[in-house]
């Protein structure tokens, strides 16, 4: 048991991380998830428990419920403690639009408190111990948590950082934070945590509203900015992201900091019934990219920042550039997206998908944008492609190796087996230029180029016959989906675009093409023995008729499947997107994402 009341504890000014653009690599660093929520401090004093944001706040009643009985219970004297609080999305990754609701209905059954770093413990300041050794300490102290704990100890990885990152990126996450393993606390921005994001997303302060023409939705969009050499620069307006409720309260608290001149340092675009605000509020806002002239593009808020001050609001910029072009340079358009080119297109409004007027810089520009989740999946492994130079509706090719006029970023290797070309791509400058040379699919091997032999994954190809329905077809995904479970094999599912859905099994590249296209087509075949009015295992049309072919010849050496995110030659101008289990069962058909269309881009700001 705790003593009863005890001194209360000072404030501990927080470590704060620096953004940078890479994940550093090395032995020394240790990485964790970077979470979408509030950064919190716990103290507690005897059998006193206070929560405090990074600006000092207590904010104690706000989360007060399981988190504070938890803390409660720890056997300590007394602790401060730092971590983060959020409200975890079905998919079991961090939401703060969630977080945000759950605070404004007063509901705490859902705060889960990640923590990460301990600077005291019964009287004795840890902040000069080494990180690996603090870590220690805070998984002693929180010991076996039940299940259903509010608290959760923020375990970290010895990955190298680049692999770290390419994992939380593929896994839909807002990033990492590196940390050195024998570095000190130390309050502050420093370089001993180092910030690595998948997506753009920052504070900004909001210093205007368009109001909006619909009734009861109160706000067009926001006007918002940061300081720099204190001045509030103008950033942009940001008009996606609003739930109803958050509208109605963001509306009623502009309204109360209303003022009659720009709170900017220039002018900004007028618009009707623009309102300028008090520069009191703080959203946190998740956007594509920044302009040339410093302007944010495709931003959708995602909630008030109640927890920092208004002034403290600047750019957030990398330590190492985002690939930006020299001065002297004369780069090609820039994509919408986060990833750059020096690819140029030549048409780059040439449609591609004509009724669906989808041109080639539209295309490159989705790759920017999805390339942070994208790029695991299609660097350094072989390619085949589908080109339709003049569009879907003209001639299509299917390519496996190289021809006249194809970009240099392009790269080539021989097939030790056979002398063959294959063809693979290293980098987003690789992807822009397929989009330059026609390619409106990307397939892609079941291995890499340095593990041609072994494969790293098992494709399960769901191709029904004309005429099964699509709710068939998801019941067959499914169904595999438990089987492979009953297995203890993990699987992912993704959309094809099309009429099916593909299931994966990661694998370890350790068995050869032989073992793993003889367990799929093994597979396959109980699918079909189990229930062969559904499945067949057979790849002709006529065995095929009424049924689905559970398509596992896509694991054989050299045979390909369409990859993550990559766009369709198909009606409606559709990708391959990842998607959840549970969306599945909600009833995701396998065409639900069209390039560039609200509903795909929503899907991609899942956390």
């Amino acid at each position: 048991a705790k003593a009863g009341q005890a001194r209360r504890l000072e404030f501990i000014e927080p470590q704060l991380a620096t953004l940078e653009k890479d994940a550093p690599g090395g032995d020394d660093w240790l990485h964790e998830v970077k979470f979408d929520g509030y950064r919190m401090q716990a103290q507690i004093a005897g059998s006193e428990v206070r929560l405090l944001t990074r600006a000092g706040l207590d904010w104690t009643e706000k989360f007060e419920g399981p988190i504070t009985a938890a803390l409660a219970k720890l056997k300590c004297r007394d602790a401060i403690i730092d971590g983060e609080i959020v409200v975890l999305a079905d998919s079991g990754v961090s939401s703060f639009p969630l977080l945000q609701a759950d605070l404004s209905a007063r509901r705490a059954d859902r705060f889960i408190y990640y923590l990460f770093d301990l600077m005291r413990l019964d009287g004795e300041d840890l902040r000069r111990e080494p990180l690996v050794e603090r870590k220690q300490a805070l998984a002693e102290l929180l010991g076996r948590q039940p299940e259903d704990s509010a608290l959760r100890f923020s375990d970290h990885f010895h990955e190298p950082g680049k692999v770290m990152l390419q994992h939380v990126c593929r896994m839909g996450l807002e990033g990492v934070v590196s940390k050195r393993a024998d570095a000190p606390y130390r309050s502050g921005r420093g370089l001993s945590w180092i910030k690595s994001k998948c997506t753009l997303r920052q504070e900004f302060v909001i210093g205007g509203y368009l109001p909006s023409d619909k009734t009861g939705r109160g706000v067009r969009s926001l006007l918002v900015g940061y300081y720099e050499g204190g001045k509030l620069h103008y950033a942009g307006r940001v008009g996606t992201g609003f739930s109803g409720k958050m509208l109605t309260d963001l509306k009623k608290r502009l309204d109360r900091l209303e003022a009659k001149a720009s709170p900017f340092s220039a002018a900004v675009p007028k618009g009707k019934g623009l309102t300028f605000v008090k520069p009191e509020l703080v959203g946190e806002v998740e956007f594509r990219s920044w302009t040339s002239d410093r302007i944010i593009r495709h931003a959708s808020f995602q909630g008030l920042r109640e927890d920092k001050p208004a002034e403290e609001v600047v750019q957030e910029k990398p330590k190492k550039g985002q690939s930006e072009a020299k001065p002297d340079a004369k780069p090609a358009k820039a994509s919408a997206g986060t990833a750059k080119t020096a690819i140029k297109l030549s048409h780059p409004d040439k449609l591609l998908w004509p009724d669906e007027k989808v041109s080639k810089q539209d295309l490159l520009d989705h790759y920017a944008l999805v390339w942070p989740r994208m790029e695991p999946f299609v660097v350094n492994r072989p390619l085949a492609l589908v080109r339709a130079p003049d569009g879907i509706q003209g001639q299509r090719f299917f390519q496996k190796h190289a021809s006249p006029g194809m970009s240099d970023r392009i790269a080539r290797m021989k097939d030790p087996t056979d002398g063959e070309e294959i063809l693979y791509i290293k980098d987003f400058d690789g992807l822009a230029a397929l989009v330059q040379y026609g390619v409106v699919e990307v397939h892609i091997w079941g291995s890499t180029i340095d593990a041609l032999e072994k494969p790293d994954q098992i494709i399960f190809d769901l191709d029904p016959d004309e005429g099964v329905d699509v709710g068939k077809v998801r019941e067959a995904a499914l169904d595999i989906h438990r089987k492979l479970d009953e297995l203890s094999l993990p699987n992912l599912v993704k959309t094809s675009g099309g009429k099916g859905y593909h299931v994966l099994v990661p694998l370890k590249p350790s068995a050869d093409w032989d073992a793993v296209k003889d367990f799929a087509h093994d597979f396959a075949r109980a699918l079909e023995q189990a229930a062969p009015d559904r499945y067949t295992a057979t790849l002709s049309k006529k065995a095929r008729t009424g049924k689905i072919f559970v398509d596992y010849l896509r694991n054989g050496r050299g045979a390909t499947t369409v990859a993550p995110y990559s766009s369709r030659a198909k009606k409606g101008a559709t990708i391959s997107m990842p998607a959840t289990w549970p969306e599945i069962e909600k009833g995701l058909p396998p065409n639900a994402f069209p390039l560039g269309d609200e509903t795909t881009l929503a899907q991609l700001k899942k956390a």
